[in-house]
């Protein structure tokens, strides 16, 4: 049990507490009668955002409550503590009866039966963020613990436009200089990928990156499912890393043929955890044929290059289409249901659909070899869906340039243009 001593403790001290953090560029709405709930894959950022909107909510930090339950003060806390807490707090702040308050329970999850309280919060008409790391609080629970009174808000590692913030190089005039140089940073995130410890201490990056996929991942991966083949987890995330197409059929297959025993179905419980902790996205064709789509498999894409560059992947096309696919991913989009990939009746393959708007091909570059093909593949799938803004993104080829074929216009733009935009 945590005694009133100690939450006066806690309490007083966070509401002194100051932190200096980057601005994250997150378009958020506070819901009505809901709880917001920010999920994500650790070291994302969550609780340098959550101080964010504690910023934005209540500066003075007059009206509000900031709880990190992962605080060791709090080891043991229990649901009926919380209801000590709330008593703490109002004896201390001496609010007014009936006055509306905001709670900001970060890592929340560690709590059993916290939804109870989130729940009694709400219905007094009190606003509530919680946070949680997406292998210990997954967005499909918080929707049926709150009974849909949640709205979630994923969080990723920084993105493209907050990176260039970062370095200082946002909306900066074009010049020689500064061409060159957002080049350069943009080259390191399609390297070393844009976790905000990793953008901020780039000296330290290789051994941050390797503890994010040791402890974060398949610890957190392991413990939440007991997962008790971890050879086969371990193998698995490197076999996803090395594969621009995957059923788990063929998967199966490959790990037989090396002597790594797991089952079938087995194997698609672990991809499913891997998706669920936000860290691999099986990404499926757009067809309306649901057996169509499962012969076609998925595309594998990871929340973050640094991890693929860990695992050894120097692929530098394989890099370039993650890092747009993580880019799309931060703007909103949610795989399998704003954004897919696409196979012509013929075939021939589209990086990325986004229904009804625009078709996307990745391109490392544009050469003899390869120009026909990709540009192809967008025109055929521009005249099965009726879609008219063709796109395709590569490295090397500057300027952006307008290439027309047959009746359809396709943009060609270098990757540090899409990025900016």
């Amino acid at each position: 049990m945590i005694g009133q001593r100690v939450w006066e403790e806690v309490i007083g001290d966070n509401l002194e507490l100051r932190v200096n953090y980057v601005e994250r560029e997150v378009r958020v709405i506070f819901p009505k009668s809901r709880a917001l709930a920010i999920i994500g894959p650790r070291r994302a950022g969550k609780t340098y955002f959550l101080f964010q909107l504690w910023d934005v909510i209540d500066s003075e930090r007059k009206r509000s409550l900031y709880v990190n339950f992962e605080d060791p003060r709090l080891i043991g806390v229990t649901a009926g503590d919380l209801m000590e807490m709330l008593k703490t707090y109002y004896s201390l702040l001496r609010h007014p009866k009936g006055a509306k308050l905001t709670f900001l329970l970060d890592e929340i999850q560690v709590v059993e039966g916290w939804e109870r309280f989130v729940r009694y919060l709400l219905d007094r008409g009190h606003r509530v963020v919680v946070t949680g790391s997406s292998s210990k609080l997954l967005s499909k629970e918080v929707a049926t613990v709150l009974r849909g009174r949640s709205i979630n808000l994923n969080l990723y590692p920084f993105s493209l436009s907050e990176v260039l913030k970062v370095k200082g190089l946002k909306g900066k005039l074009p010049s020689l200089e500064t061409v060159a140089e957002i080049r350069r940073v943009l080259r390191e995130c399609l390297e070393w990928g844009l976790y905000p410890e990793v953008v901020l201490q780039p000296e330290l990056r290789r051994e941050i990156l390797r503890e994010i996929l040791e402890v974060t991942i398949y610890r957190d991966v392991v413990e939440r499912w007991r997962v008790d083949n971890l050879k086969a987890l371990r193998f698995l995330f490197k076999l996803l890393a090395f594969s621009s197409h995957a059923t788990v059929t063929k998967l199966h297959s490959t790990m037989k043929s090396l002597g790594i025993a797991v089952g079938k179905p087995t194997l698609a419980n672990y991809l499913e955890y891997l998706a669920d902790a936000l860290v691999v996205f099986p990404l499926r064709a757009y067809v309306r044929s649901e057996k169509k789509r499962e012969l076609l498999g998925f595309k594998p894409y990871f929340v973050d290059n640094g991890l693929l560059m860990v695992l050894g992947v120097r692929d530098w096309s394989r890099l370039l289409e993650n890092l747009v696919f993580t880019e799309l991913l931060k703007r909103g989009l949610e795989p399998n249901r704003d954004l897919f990939y696409y196979v012509t009746q013929s075939g021939k393959e589209v990086d990325f659909i986004l229904p009804g708007e625009e078709l996307i091909q990745v391109s490392w570059e544009l050469h003899p070899g390869n120009e026909k093909r990709e540009l192809s593949a967008l025109v055929d799938a521009a005249d099965e869906t009726g879609i008219e803004k063709l796109t395709l993104i590569t490295w090397e080829q500057y300027p952006v340039e307008e290439v027309k074929v047959g009746e359809k216009n396709i943009r060609v733009v270098p990757f540090e243009e899409w990025a900016r935009e």
